[in-house]
């Protein structure tokens, strides 16, 4: 019998087909370290291996014609979406659309069975397997079947991203996440048998939509369908079996390739390109054999598959087809920006969940409007400071409320002028001032230590040593006037670092925004791992106790040249290395007490440049001029004329288009003198 592993099936869109392919998948990093972790894994996957063989075998009459009885098998289903209020809080209209695509499939009631090649038609199988929403949950409380769970656990997602299980011998459990850990993989499934916790589907949310079968292909996997070419990772290598009889022996078919009438392991015998367990793009059956492997496991006690569907649980769970309640909402709500100036609009985003909202109330103290009932309102506040707000939803069932406290952050005039000197041997020194920091893993982040400095006794340190791999922790500095400052501005401080090993690779980026941290662009500097270190690899907890283990680091900051409010942010991306201090930061720069710019004198720069994104252009003007703004490409020729008009005194800010990759000349003309920059477009 070959080695039962834990699967890891992966799936991807094909161009504009409405077909769905399968990606590779890494079933053997996956099943190697459950295995190590749990021995009982193995045997149980045996011991359901023995009944499935049994329960084929007999050819369970019970199991073949449940359709015929109307009672086909249903499997109460809940999907756990991890978010960060990013595009990975998928609408539950889209969950909702896909748990109907996977019943199409399941029930063989897909558009494009027409397409199955005579060889498989026959045996081209209604599963009898239909998944429903939950509507009642685990405590007995009103669900849709859809969790928004706000969480850092949704970047990099794997098994320690499964948070909220609901009992699986009562539940199908799909988590939907931002981002997985193997950054190739689409998706993944757990068969019968494992840790209960982490039984079900975990899915990148790019896959929950419309035309991929994804979930389909992952559903097969979690009641004890393998890859068509058997139990491992790679299609398109060794010819291998299912366990399944009637689908052919197979090396299975890379992503991309759909080749009908395949017929590699056994001409002339055809191959089953089509199979919803197959990698091919063209995928829309199961067999009947996979039915019954699939019944089997659905009649097992292992993994509890055989009480999904039992009477009493779909009552338990709300799936018999009672009468559904509409649930109270769950109020929440995200701002389009955390930090703001004074005067500029926020906008807030209803994001509230379970229940249908018929009403909306907020509550805004300190902002204009103080009070509205709009579903995504806007908001302004005059005031430096930090504010709360409050958001009430309600409809027939009953109401929520949720007030989030200090959810916008507006600036003050800017407090530090320039030159800037700090070396934190003061207590109040940091964060500063209308500084602050950034922790939203909750871990260890950013702090004054006053057991290492690169002069002194104090510097900040950021604890990369005992923080999480992936945790993301900011410092954001005070606000800078440079206002008068027009010469080349630098940003200079000292860093200590060391690695924990040769693979540990946290990462340090500076990065500084013209907007009161609305928008952020980044700096020349991003150092990590041995880049960044200054002590060499350290596997004890580091603290720089020679001046040997500080490096100077200086940064040109052009772009904030005669800006008024400017902040910076220093921002630390842990790889559970090793620890991280600055010291010693110093901002210099030169004021002109009169701003008497000529023409050859104007303050021209891009930001950010290199771009892959939108490109804004800064300069200043000491008196009226007329002034045109040209794109062009490396040989002169004109992209984009961005203006041609009469500009005043003043600075002046305006976006380039978006451009494709290049490298382009974006050129300045004031009263008929040109200034050329390149533009580099990634």
């Amino acid at each position: 019998m070959k080695k039962l592993l834990l699967l890891l099936a992966i799936t991807g869109l094909f161009n504009f087909t409405l077909k769905a392919q399968y990606a590779r998948c890494f079933t053997e990093e996956y099943t190697k370290a459950e295995m190590h972790k749990d021995p009982q894994y193995a045997r149980n996957r045996e011991a359901l291996e023995r009944f499935t063989q049994q329960f084929t075998q007999t050819q369970q009459v019970q199991s073949i014609n449940r359709g015929t009885s109307g009672l086909p098998y249903i499997i109460p289903i809940v999907f756990h979406i991890l978010h960060n209020y990013g595009p990975e809080n998928v609408s539950d209209d889209l969950i909702i659309e896909a748990v109907r695509l996977m019943n199409l499939d399941f029930r063989k009631l897909n558009a494009d069975t027409t397409d199955i090649v005579p060889s498989f038609k026959q045996i081209a199988a209604d599963c009898e397997i239909e998944f429903r929403l939950a509507t009642i949950d685990p405590n007995g409380n009103c669900t849709n079947g859809i969790e928004h769970i706000v969480t850092q656990k949704t970047y990099f997602a794997n098994n320690n991203s499964k948070i909220n299980d609901w009992p699986n011998n009562k539940y199908l459990n799909i988590w939907v996440a931002n981002s997985l850990e193997n950054t190739g993989a689409a998706a993944y499934a757990q068969y019968p048998g494992g840790n209960g916790a982490t039984d079900g589907v975990m899915c990148w949310y790019t896959y929950v939509n419309n035309i991929s079968r994804t979930l389909t292909h992952e559903a097969g996997h979690c009641f004890n369908l393998q890859h068509v070419w058997g139990n491992n990772n790679n299609a398109g290598v060794t010819c291998g079996d299912d366990q399944v009889n009637d689908t052919p022996v197979t090396e299975g078919w890379v992503p991309g390739n759909c080749n009908l009438s395949g017929s590699i392991c056994n001409p002339p015998i055809i191959e089953n390109v089509q199979n919803n367990m197959d990698y091919s793009y063209c995928t829309n059956m199961f067999t009947a054999g996979q039915k019954v492997r699939m019944h089997a496991t659905l009649n097992s006690t292992i993994s509890g598959r055989n009480n999904l569907w039992s009477s009493a649980n779909l009552i338990a769970t709300g799936t018999d087809g009672s009468p559904v309640n509409v649930c109270v909402p769950i109020s929440d709500f995200k701002s389009d920006y955390s930090y703001s100036c004074a005067n500029d609009s926020v906008h807030f985003t209803d994001h509230s969940w379970k229940g249908a909202v018929a009403n909306w109330n907020w509550s805004f103290p300190g902002g204009s409007p103080a009070t509205s009932n709009l579903k995504n309102p806007s908001v302004a506040y005059s005031a430096a400071g930090i504010y709360n707000a409050t958001l009430r939803v309600s409809n027939a069932s009953g109401a929520d409320s949720i007030t989030k406290v200090s959810v916008v952050r507006i600036t003050a005039a800017s407090l530090n002028t320039i030159p800037f000197i700090e070396s934190f041997e003061d207590s109040a020194s940091f964060p500063g001032n209308d500084g602050f920091v950034l922790n939203p893993g909750g871990g260890d982040t950013w702090s004054r230590v006053t057991n290492a400095g690169a002069t002194g006794i104090a510097s900040i340190k950021m604890s990369n040593y005992t923080s999480a791999s992936g945790s993301v922790d900011e410092w954001i500095t005070p606000s800078f006037d440079f206002s008068s400052i027009n010469s080349p501005v630098t940003i200079s401080f000292k860093v200590a670092n060391a690695q924990r090993n040769s693979t540990s690779v946290d990462e340090l980026k500076l990065y500084y925004s013209l907007n009161c941290g609305r928008s952020w662009s980044s700096t020349s500097y991003s150092k990590s791992g041995a880049g960044l270190a200054t002590a060499g690899i350290v596997t004890s907890n580091f603290t720089p106790n020679n001046p040997s283990q500080w490096r100077q680091e200086t940064v040109s900051v052009n772009p904030v040249k005669l800006k008024p409010n400017v902040r910076f942010k220093f921002q630390n991306n842990s790889n559970h290395g090793n620890n991280t201090y600055i010291d010693d930061i110093n901002i210099t720069g030169i004021y002109n007490g009169v701003n008497d710019l000529d023409e050859l004198q104007t303050d021209f720069s891009l930001y950010p440049n290199p771009t892959a994104g939108v490109t804004t252009v800064n300069f200043s003007l000491s008196k009226s001029y007329n002034v045109r703004l040209e794109v062009k490409d490396i040989l002169g020729r004109n992209v984009s004329t961005v203006f041609d008009e009469t500009l005043g005194v003043g600075i002046h800010e305006r976006k380039l288009p978006v451009l494709t990759s290049g490298i382009y000349l974006v050129d300045l003309t004031i009263n008929s003198k040109h200034y050329v920059r390149k533009l580099v477009v990634s």
